[in-house]
């Protein structure tokens, strides 16, 4: 898995009243604590203001030493985006809800970001169920002509399956008919970034088939099956 930079929303945007002004549909939710999201993502920096009072744990998969200790910006980017909590410059979609953060990928000190294998996937989606997860974000994926996870990838979201646990995954950044891995697994539910006007950004990968190698964080809007569930 590999990660690549996702665009980020305006301050005003990512603000209590621009995040409901600024983009049409339902009225801004809260969460409940009594669901916990797992973000598998880089380090989160806990020491950001927009998560004063969020209920955020993080948990290690014994990935090479927690993935780096220092935090990324793109675990921080994705957990803001989901904790953020109200009043802060950032409200997330569902700040009450508790956070299990599970660190997968690192930034080096010349910026580059380390890959995860999918095995280390699946390794850090079982700990997430393990430890109670209702929902689990990966905000990355790898390029794959057959969209076929590895065996042990498989496995794990079946057990996602087994265990009534929704894997929200992104559908790529590549701008390609392509399909990404978990993205693309029937169980997994594909998310992407849809511009202003409800339409999906140019960078948004499609449905069909295509050669790649890594995982890549952010998510864009995906498939041809995303965008017919958001045109409902």
């Amino acid at each position: 898995m590999q990660v690549s930079t996702a665009p980020r929303a305006s301050r005003t945007e990512a603000s209590e009243a621009g995040l409901t002004a600024g983009f049409p549909g339902p009225a801004q939710t809260l969460g409940d604590d009594r669901i916990c999201i797992a973000v598998l993502d880089g380090p989160v920096d806990l020491a950001h203001p927009c998560f004063d009072g969020a209920k955020l744990t993080t948990i290690s998969a014994g990935l090479g030493g927690d993935c780096g200790a220092e935090p990324s910006l793109h675990g921080t980017h994705v957990a803001s985006l989901i904790f953020g909590q109200p009043g802060s410059a950032v409200l997330g979609v569902a700040p009450r809800c508790r956070g299990m953060l599970i660190p997968i990928f690192s930034h080096g000190e010349d910026g580059t970001v380390s890959n995860c294998s999918q095995l280390d996937l699946a390794r850090a989606i079982l700990v997430a169920v393990e430890n109670g997860a209702h929902i689990i974000n990966v905000s990355g994926g790898q390029l794959s002509q057959s969209g076929e996870p590895e065996l042990l990838l498989a496995n794990a979201i079946a057990t996602c399956t087994a265990r009534n646990v929704l894997i929200v995954a992104a559908a790529g950044n590549d701008g390609c008919d392509c399909l990404h891995i978990p993205a693309c697994a029937p169980s997994v539910l594909p998310v992407g970034a849809m511009d202003a006007g409800w339409g999906p950004m140019p960078s948004s990968n499609g449905a069909r088939p295509t050669a790649g190698t890594a995982f890549s964080p952010p998510a864009r809007p995906c498939s041809e099956r995303f965008r017919a569930a958001a045109s409902r």
